[in-house]
């Protein structure tokens, strides 16, 4: 039976199976694959792909690269075998744009028995056949919140298709945003005496209309060709207002604390709008080469990024008596050239040399500006930061045995670093070692060792002025460095009988150049290099089916997250935890398919909890109480549309910010004032989320 009439026999069953309440449950191949056959989807009324891989049981997935350059590793999704090239989230995007009609089924391997270095877990692969013709999927996803402009521009169109040897997928979207957040702002004396209260209101709107294409050439079963192209645009405006009242204190003792702050009465607005594009090519071709396969890739982004921020202090009166603005224009880029060369001496055993070269720049220029007070103003600030890098490996891949696989990749990178003028270079050893035990099709065990170098973000070395404030001022720091770490992992995946499914993952990393706010000059702070630390955590994510307790159609997943860190500060020299980490994190999710109908309803419930962030003056925390809830409700057939109904914000959520200010350095100076806020969203919200494909 050829593939196209399965298909037609598939769609002719359709309503048939969604009437009916027997569960279909994932396949075992020969080589230990576990297989989902597009019809174990069919009661969800998947749109694409993407909506197929987000109902697998007890599949997490891990985004694209964002490491240096290329790197090893990357997203954990395949298409029809073949990784997907790009950074960041652009492997989810394209698996977005593949037609659920096209899908045959998808596939958990495990990626160390891969011959794809650094991929290591579990991956899916997503094996499809790209209908003639055109077809493809749209959806409108209009929101409505208290406090903001209905949303009606959010949205996208999907098309795709074959013609000849040449198979595209395109998408045009806008992915809008309007929301916001109000409520009350306190500040405090170090004895904890309130000398201020404030009422704060923030309302911030995104536009970003974009476009992408993928193209893909097959000539031969042998060759393969792929090109992508993406431009965005990117229009974000802040705007928020703060009512100051001034409260009287009244101490036993004033002389006690001499150094007490006194409360404004007025006002406060602040605006920051930026307007920038992005554009991103990327390729590779894979063809026959002597006794194995050469693979030729690249990659280019650019990114245009002017901002202006303001800033407007009003007194009693509401006369203006503080003007200020803050104007930044950055331009940024990479370019990326790759070549792999990949051979198998035999079943089992696979080879793989790789040479990547990797170009990045940042050139940006800032000024602060005093409207009121010309004199304060600051001069035009420039800086060029660039960094020219080459990294070489060679990775093995060996099946052992029928239950034990390996991966060892070793290699390293020359790189360049010039910020400011000043060049500096480094040779660092880079590698990994991944071993996986495959006790049968239902359980196996992953272990890895990796050596890792971050990757800069190059505006931490450019000074930034606070308008609002000069806590969070920077300075430039020309010597910054990026962190190393050994980074060791442990995942169990075990796939009980009825569709349940455990995954439990243990990591630990021993970084070195931890990058954090420094101290630096006489007062001044910047983002540096602050020695060693460690990190480690365990995730448990889980999938429970509840067909065998007599509940058809309903599923339940949970994620549940511990993470502890320990550095020293620069400051104190005491050990403290990584600035900003999460803690902990945890969040279950229901959906009901209800049988012999067309319609489902779920719900969603996460939290997390954050160390504070840590600078020379300030300590500040930041966390959502008590957690994300929302709850919908889905019909499948609305005259031929998929329109799901979400309630947002259910339970009141708020976001907590803390802060403690100090007149000086934390290790020389007393407390200045303690600050308080609790921001609520606005809502409880509505999104429509309307689809269909054609």
């Amino acid at each position: 039976m050829t593939a196209q009439l399965k298909k037609s026999l598939l769609a002719a069953m359709m309503p048939l199976t969604l009437l009916t309440a027997v569960p279909i449950q994932a396949q075992t191949s020969e080589d230990g694959k576990r297989v989902y056959e597009a019809a174990y989807f069919e009661s969800f009324a998947p749109q694409t792909a993407f909506d197929m891989i987000r109902r697998l049981p007890g599949f997490q997935l891990r985004g694209g690269n964002n490491a240096r350059g290329l790197g090893q590793g990357g997203a954990n999704i395949l298409v029809n075998g073949q990784q997907i090239v790009g950074k960041g989230g652009d492997p989810f995007g394209q698996v977005d744009r593949i037609p659920a009609t096209d899908v045959v089924r998808l596939e958990i391997i495990d990626g160390t028995t891969l011959d794809i270095p650094g991929l290591a877990g579990q991956v899916v692969n997503v094996i499809s056949e790209t209908q003639k013709g055109v077809s493809g999927s749209w959806e409108w996803i209009p929101e409505w919140r208290q406090r903001q402009q209905p949303n009606l521009l959010r949205g996208s169109v999907k098309v795709s298709g074959e013609t000849g040897n040449v198979t595209y997928a395109a998408e045009l979207r806008n992915r809008a945003r309007r929301n916001g957040d109000y409520g009350p702002e306190s500040r405090r004396n170090a004895d904890g005496s309130l000398y201020e209260l404030r009422q704060f209101a923030g309302r911030y709107n995104v536009d970003s209309p974009g476009g992408t294409v993928n193209l893909t050439w097959k000539p031969t079963e042998d060759r393969i060709g792929n090109l992508n192209l993406e431009y965005n645009l990117f229009n974000f405006n802040r705007n928020s207002t703060i009512s100051k009242s001034a409260i009287d204190v009244i101490r036993d003792n004033p002389a006690d604390f001499p150094l007490d702050n006194i409360g404004e009465n007025g006002a406060e607005r602040f605006n920051f709008g930026e307007d920038e594009w992005n554009a991103k090519i990327d390729g590779d071709y894979e063809f026959p080469f002597m006794d194995g396969k050469l693979k030729l890739i690249g990659y280019y982004r650019a990114e245009h990024s002017p901002t202006l921020a303001r800033f407007f202090d009003y007194g009693p009166g509401f006369g203006l008596i503080e003007q200020t603005e803050f104007k930044q224009t950055a331009d940024e880029g990479e370019a990326i050239a790759k070549t792999e060369y990949s051979w198998s001496p035999k079943e089992g055993r696979d080879w793989q040399i790789s040479l990547e070269g990797a170009y990045n720049f940042l050139d940006i220029e800032n000024q602060f500006s005093d409207i009121l007070t010309p004199a304060n103003s600051g001069g035009l600030n420039m800086l060029e930061i660039d960094e020219k890098r080459a990294e070489g490996f060679i990775t093995h891949t060996r099946k052992l045995n029928d239950k034990w696989s390996l991966q060892a990749s070793l290699g390293a990178e020359y790189s360049e670093l010039t910020a400011g003028g000043t060049t500096r270079k480094f040779t660092r050893p880079k590698g990994s070692l991944s071993a996986t035990y495959t006790k049968d099709e239902t359980f196996n065990v992953t272990a890895k060792v990796e050596r890792q170098v971050g990757q800069l973000n190059f505006f931490d070395f450019s000074s930034s002025v606070s308008l609002q404030d000069e806590i969070g001022d920077r300075d430039t720091n020309l010597n910054l460095v990026p962190s190393q770490n050994w980074f060791g992992e442990v995942a169990i995946n075990k796939t009980l009988k009825d569709g349940h499914s455990l995954e439990i993952q243990a990591h630990g990393r021993l970084f070195t150049d931890i990058v954090d706010q420094i101290p630096f000059g006489e007062d001044g702070s910047a983002v540096g290099n602050i020695g060693s630390g460690e990190a480690g955590g365990v995730h448990f994510n889980t999938t429970l089916k509840g067909d065998p307790w007599g509940l058809d159609g309903v599923e339940l997943k949970t994620n549940v997250a511990w993470h502890m860190s320990s550095v020293t500060d620069p400051i104190t020299l005491n050990t403290r935890q990584f600035s900003g980490m999460q803690n902990s994190e945890w969040n279950i999710s229901l959906r009901h398919d209800i049988p012999k109908s067309d319609w489902a309803w779920g719900f969603f419930f996460g939290t997390f909890e954050n160390a504070s962030n840590y600078s020379p003056f300030a300590i500040t925390r930041f966390d959502q109480r008590p957690g994300w809830s929302e709850i919908y409700i889905e019909h499948k057939d609305v005259l031929g549309m998929k329109v799901q109904a979400e309630l947002g914000s259910v339970f009141e959520t708020h976001n907590q910010a803390d802060r403690i200010i100090f007149t000086g350095r934390r290790d020389l100076a007393g407390i200045s004032r303690i600050e308080n806020a609790r921001y609520e969203y606005d809502g409880p919200y509505l999104v429509l989320n309307i689809s269909d494909t054609f």
